[in-house]
């Protein structure tokens, strides 16, 4: 059994990639971070996942992995644009493995990023979009998951 301290989490660092093709001053704020949460792996003999569902906000796992501090949703606010204007999302992941510092470490596979296709920018020029996603273990049956922080990079598309 892995146990990963409560202080740490796994999260996802984002990189945003912005197409703003009518405005200069146009930027994006990363409110929260996409987080998975404390999570412990129980056995890695068959794929387990940990995911931060879209919708919800909710963190659900499956198989052979218990949480112990559920994740959040990606938070991510747009301003600087026009009012009004509708805004195309999408997700798309960099490098799906994740990395930890340091130890030796099995790692996750970040394998689905979910963003609400479109929105549209308020009265203000700002709008709120959110990012949840999946994490799974590798299944091989190597149990040597470190009490690490784990990291993953993926973009964000953002065009109108």
């Amino acid at each position: 059994m892995v146990f990963m301290k409560p202080n740490k989490k796994l999260s996802a660092i984002v990189f945003l990639f912005c197409v703003f093709s009518k405005s200069l001053f146009a930027g994006v704020l990363a409110v929260n971070e996409l987080s998975f949460g404390t999570v412990v792996v129980t056995d890695n003999s068959v794929v387990s996942t940990v995911s931060i569902d879209l919708l919800s906000g909710n963190t659900f796992v499956t198989n052979k992995m218990l949480v112990l501090v559920p994740g959040q949703l990606g938070e991510f606010l747009l301003y600087g644009l026009p009012p009004y204007t509708s805004v195309n999302l999408s997700a798309n992941v960099i490098t799906p493995q994740t990395t930890s510092g340091g130890v030796p470490s099995e790692q996750f596979t970040l394998g689905n990023l979910t963003v609400e296709p479109s929105l549209t920018i308020d009265e203000n020029g700002e709008g709120i979009f959110f990012v949840g996603g999946t994490l799974s273990t590798s299944g091989n049956g190597n149990n040597n998951y470190a009490d690490l922080e784990f990291t993953v990079r993926h973009n964000i598309v953002i065009s109108y």
